[in-house]
């Protein structure tokens, strides 16, 4: 009889990031619970972001551990396209999933510190204020629904690529969703400045995504 070697992946530290990303979210409860309410239906009423964008700032500690949730469950669903795709892959897994949270990572934090920059110079600091903690409220809350699109891509079955673009997709409607309601919120700063803010969507809101999927691959 010919014995056949098994290989066995190991998910231990896929586990260790999803309970990390449960504690987080365990913790901003604690931080503020009437704000975590607040948080939790933001895709149903507007009472967080009414409430919370002229007392909080994108620093604050409730912000930040929600911001770090996000990153690291969107690295996650990043991570679970590999293996869907089945993409030529690092030898260690846990080495792909690294290189792609540092790459998000940056872009993320690097694009907040440009706006920040670009809102100084041109003395718009209150809009683009408001504008980046709505965009990042959003996205954070984002990051909380792909929790358990995650636990089921990692423990009950990885799926397929039509599956996986159907999700990405309906992230991508999302997210669309929020910024368009935005724009349409402030339309007619939007078009008093019209060819600054088609450079600004170029240069700050598409490319920075582009070059992150061209520096992973």
């Amino acid at each position: 009889m010919e014995f056949i070697t098994r290989e066995i992946t190991s998910n231990n530290w896929l586990t260790i990031l999803l309970v990390l990303c449960l504690a987080l979210l365990a913790i901003a409860k604690k931080l503020d619970a009437l704000k975590f309410a607040d948080f939790m239906t933001l895709f149903t009423s507007t009472k967080y972001i009414i409430s919370s964008q002229k007392t909080s700032t994108l620093s604050s500690p409730f912000n930040t551990i929600l911001l770090i949730l996000q990153i690291i469950s969107v690295s996650l669903f990043l991570y679970s396209g590999f293996e869907v795709f089945e993409f030529e892959v690092l030898p260690i897994q846990i080495n792909l999933f690294f290189k792609i949270i540092i790459l998000y990572t940056v872009i993320v934090i690097c694009k907040l510190l440009v706006e920040k920059i670009v809102a100084t110079i041109f003395s718009i600091d209150s809009i683009v204020d408001e504008y980046l903690f709505h965009k990042v409220s959003y996205r954070n809350f984002i990051g909380v629904l792909l929790l358990p699109i995650n636990i089921i891509f990692i423990y009950a079955f990885l799926p397929t690529r039509n599956v996986f673009i159907a999700v990405l997709a309906l992230l991508f409607i999302i997210n669309a969703i929020v910024l368009i309601s935005f724009y349409k919120k402030n339309e007619n700063t939007i078009l008093k400045h019209l060819f600054y803010f088609i450079l600004y969507l170029c240069a700050l809101e598409i490319a920075p995504y582009f070059i992150l999927y061209k520096l992973i691959k």
